[in-house]
């Protein structure tokens, strides 16, 4: 099959394949280009407003797939590798820029490029990116900064007293503190039914502890899956996240008894809907892993579903596999 790049990029602009102009593509409107099976693809892309940048990289295919190694070192790219040959190219340029701000009279720096980092003159933290200038305290020896990050979340940062290294450091969607250097986390699993995670961490001098956890719902309870592909990816979620008897639940009981899903933490990172059709026309999930910084493979889990009306929604996997 003939692989097809799909180009999107976060700011509108011109996208060049091979030194021709190919057309338009943002997030909204991506652009589909069939390209050859074997070979060096160049691909430059030039934005038409904003700070970003224009950038030319080389992707090179064969057997119609890209070469993991030709996109170890892209920057500014993000690729995914679907079944039947699309591949999807996401340009995404990160200008440097510092922000300065003092930490108990000490001037340090948020560092946006490609990734962004806390700047203390010392320590060198990666922070989640849209990360804001955090506040700080000090709890015993230690400083311990929090801040918000843009679009949604927070953060927290524990380091020794002068900011020569760092303790600990976690991301949730919300971070209280409370008595005795310890804080309350909320951490959202992303996923389709809603888990999420309480936890207690407790920083000083000495580092950043957890204390305890529990199991919640980001919602206040499930979003239990109404269809057979929801239920399908709620039951390779819910293994991701350590919860095997909410998995087996999504399971007719004689699928359950051979443990499909054991080793699916092995076999990806995401379990997600399929976003292009492939080769073969049974239902299928995709099973998304991370290859390097800048590609990841999805691969096809191939399912059966009946109608059963039973506690974790409606429907019920009977049969599973991966080629």
């Amino acid at each position: 099959m003939q692989p097809t790049i799909i180009c999107t990029a976060r700011t509108p602009g011109m996208i060049y394949i091979n030194g021709r102009f190919a057309g338009e593509a943002s997030r909204q409107r991506p652009l589909f280009a069939p390209v050859s099976p074997s070979g060096a693809v160049y691909l430059e892309y030039r934005p038409l407003s904003g700070s970003d940048g224009a950038l030319a990289r080389r992707v090179v295919l064969s057997g119609g797939a890209p070469m993991a190694d030709s996109l170890a070192q892209s920057e500014g790219l993000s690729c995914v590798a679907w079944p039947g040959g699309a591949l999807e190219v996401e340009f995404a340029f990160h200008p440097r820029s510092l922000e300065y701000f003092e930490i108990e009279g000490k001037r340090c720096a948020i560092e946006r490029n490609a990734s962004t980092r806390l700047l203390t003159g010392g320590a060198e933290v990666v922070l989640p990116d849209g990360a804001l200038p955090p506040t700080t305290t000090r709890q015993g020896d230690g400083l311990v900064l929090t801040g918000d990050v843009a679009g949604g979340g927070q953060y927290l940062v524990a380091l020794s007293g002068d900011m020569s290294r760092l303790l600990g450091q976690l991301t949730a969607d919300s971070i209280a503190p409370s008595d005795g250097g310890l804080y309350s986390a909320v951490i959202s699993l992303r996923d389709s039914v809603g888990h999420g995670r309480l936890e207690q961490w407790l920083a000083d001098g000495t580092g950043l502890a957890p204390v305890s956890s529990e199991n919640v719902w980001s919602d206040g309870g499930p979003r239990w899956p109404k269809t057979a592909e929801g239920t399908m990816i709620a039951a390779a979620e819910a293994m991701l996240a350590g919860l095997p008897a909410e998995a087996e639940g999504y399971l007719s009981p004689a699928l359950a008894a051979s443990r499909p899903l054991d080793n699916i933490a092995e076999a990806c990172d995401l379990c997600v809907p399929m976003a292009y059709a492939g080769p073969d026309p049974r239902p299928c999930v995709g099973l998304l892993k991370s290859v390097n910084d800048h590609l990841a493979e999805v691969r096809p889990l191939y399912y059966s579903a009946a109608p059963s009306g039973g506690r974790q929604g409606p429907w019920q996997i009977e049969g599973m596999a991966v080629e």
